[in-house]
């Protein structure tokens, strides 16, 4: 059961405006909407000036904060931050709770993170604060301005140890120069999703072991212009139809300090999860164990002209219980597709699974379907199809059962499988219109007539499906022989 997939995407968003709103929009358009424009990018250029001079002579990767009047300065932004906010439509943000002071918090963590929007809205409420950036946004002009006048703790794609030295520089910042430093703040999704559930929080914030202060997030508007997801509207129509609304209802929910015991301090998952389900509560929304991994199983699966939805597995779940890896799953996903490409619905039924495996439909093949087909649905979606030959194939590849198959199959006993002892084993268990012969060709590398136990253990190894049925036909003998010998 801890397997069944749940109803909830995360990662996808559609937006249905109704024939008023459609009229508001295209009222909007002509009128307020490009006035907003306007005066957000007149905003943003005086906003960029006072950033130049917050961040004169400040170099990226400082390792150690601003002084006092760049400071001062930095608390303008924080104002005309607000102003370009109010511009944009959010002109009263319901604020709850108590932002507390960093000796008491060094990390602000935020849920649920979906939208362009957070990110200001975050920081223009309370004192001064940094966060965490790609280190790739600084090349983009005018924005990596305001960031360096942020000071943000870098994220590298380029460097193998970026994540490493992000989280070693959380802890300095949080730990080692406690009270230094402003808060940082930490969106622990990693990614945006569409605020129908708490995906699995990333264990950087909460490495240090250090207090944190939950901080809710929440869009109130009928009307869903903010969710910037994966699978969803652009970022321009979400800008433009959010423009394009009277008003834009915003509440920033503040927790009290959530206070690590020893066992959550050693172990930052437990600590993260706690968190999580604490916020999942006060929002009344389910935890699911997607993550940022499965994003990119889903832009791989498009590649590859499958739904997105067939990479979305619950990538953190799969990889705790049956530990794969992303560069596994993404060969996972090639197979599958490979397999299911020609299908309308991108899945497997029983024909297509018996053609995958080059056999006819029996009732031990019917039975292995059964297996995979977790929910019961007649078909087997890429989940299944991982977990099936995670948890129901592979376990029959051992040295113990492949060779106790291959000796069914070597019925000369001469430590090779030749073509026609494998054909004739195959045949009484799947019946004489089966196509042994392609099955054989698949296995023998160096010499076409035969099989030796090497090749034999390595195809059962990455074909983990033929050996659940080398293995049933090795125990349905086993049966007639006892059946046999008791008279029956």
């Amino acid at each position: 059961k801890s397997f069944i997939q749940p109803d909830v995407n995360p990662f996808v968003h559609t937006i249905n405006l109704t024939v008023l709103q459609k009229c508001q929009v295209a009222l909007m358009s002509v009128t307020l909407a490009p006035i907003r424009i306007v005066a957000v990018f007149v905003t943003f250029l005086f906003t960029w000036f006072i950033g130049c001079l917050v961040t004169l002579g400040v170099q990226i990767g400082d390792k150690n904060p601003v002084g006092h009047i760049r400071l001062a300065l930095f608390q303008s932004l924080r104002v005309l931050g607000r102003l370009i906010l109010f511009i944009m439509g959010f002109h009263w943000i319901n604020v709850k709770g108590t932002r507390v002071e960093v000796d008491k918090a060094p990390i602000l963590v935020v849920a649920p993170h979906s939208s362009m929007f957070d990110v200001l809205i975050s920081f223009v409420y309370g004192p001064s604060s940094s966060g965490v950036s790609r280190a790739e946004n600084f090349s983009i002009y005018g924005i990596g301005t305001l960031l360096k006048s942020f000071q943000p703790v870098l994220v590298s794609r380029t460097d193998p140890d970026s994540r490493q030295k992000t989280v070693q520089e959380i802890c300095r910042r949080s730990v080692q120069m406690k009270g230094h430093w402003p808060q940082i703040v930490i969106y622990p999704e990693g990614t945006c999703t569409n605020r129908k559930s708490l995906i699995t929080f990333k264990s950087g914030a909460f490495i240090p072991g250090v207090p944190v202060q939950p901080v809710v997030l929440q869009y109130l508007n009928k009307v869903d212009t903010y969710s910037w997801t994966w699978n969803g509207p652009s970022s321009l129509t979400l800008l433009w139809l959010t423009l394009c609304q009277w008003n834009n209802s915003v509440r920033v929910h503040f927790l009290p300090v959530y206070q690590p015991n020893m066992e959550e301090q050693q172990n930052p998952s437990l600590f993260a999860n706690n968190v999580r389900m604490l916020m999942a509560d006060i929002l009344d929304l389910p935890c699911t164990d997607h993550t940022f991994e499965d994003c990119r199983l889903m832009r791989e699966a498009e590649n590859l002209n499958m739904p997105m939805e067939t990479g979305l597995i619950e990538f953190t779940k799969l990889n705790r219980k049956l530990g794969m890896n992303l560069d596994a799953l993404k060969g996972r996903l090639h197979e599958f597709s490979m397999l299911a490409q020609q299908q309308p619905d991108k899945m497997l039924n029983i024909d297509n699974f018996a053609k995958s495996l080059n056999v006819p439909v029996t009732e031990a093949l019917e039975d292995l379907f059964k297996l995979y087909d977790r929910n019961e649905s007649g078909l087997i979606d890429f989940r299944e199809y991982v977990i099936g030959l995670s948890l129901v194939s592979k376990p029959a590849v051992t040295s113990e059962t492949v060779q106790l198959a291959f000796k069914v199959f070597d019925t000369d006993v001469d430590g090779f499988i030749s073509a026609q002892e494998f054909i004739k084993v195959m045949s009484a268990t799947f019946g004489d219109n089966f196509n042994g012969k392609k099955i054989f060709n698949e296995i023998t590398r160096k010499n076409p007539e035969r099989v030796s136990y090497e090749e034999f253990y390595d195809f059962a190894t990455q074909r983990p499906e033929y050996a659940k049925l080398f293995v049933w036909y090795y125990d349905m003998q086993q049966e007639y022989r006892y059946l046999f010998n008791i008279g029956i």
